[in-house]
């Protein structure tokens, strides 16, 4: 049985084995459910529209936010698998292989990349004040 013990902690109550086997259960109902892909592809796409706005990096957020609110309505199936694949990436690789400051993994270089990058380079978000304005309430980034 897989348990859960986050290794930098300390352990510092012992759970009754009943208790315990009932939390490990519960925390891997937890995993599945959070990692499991939704079925409703309306809802997988409103899920891919939220995580590129919550990145946790103002820059990644826009970017990434505008980019998805515009174009992840009308992507075909196969697109939203690779975007998904982009968005599964860690934000500060997600920034530079968007801004080709680094060189996008054979596993990434797709046609949905390649749009992101277009956009990316058509889009002066950072540049331009008003730009930037516009896009934050154009996508509900607040």
């Amino acid at each position: 049985m897989k348990r859960f013990v986050h290794s930098s902690l300390p352990q510092i109550s012992k759970l009754a084995p009943a208790l315990e086997v009932k939390a490990n259960a519960r925390f891997e109902e937890l995993q599945r459910a959070h990692r499991a892909v939704p079925e409703d592809a309306e809802t997988r796409r409103k899920r891919l529209v939220y995580r590129s706005k919550q990145r946790g990096w103002l820059e990644v957020d826009l970017l990434l936010g505008s980019f998805a609110t515009e174009h992840v309505p009308g992507l075909t199936p196969e697109e939203v698998d690779q975007y998904e694949a982009i968005l599964n990436c860690e934000t500060i690789d997600i920034f530079n292989f968007v801004t080709a400051k680094d060189p996008v993994p054979p596993s990434l270089d797709t046609p949905v990349m390649a749009k992101l990058q277009a956009f990316c380079r058509e889009n002066p978000l950072g540049i331009a004040p008003n730009e930037y304005a516009v896009a934050k309430a154009k996508s509900n980034l607040t």
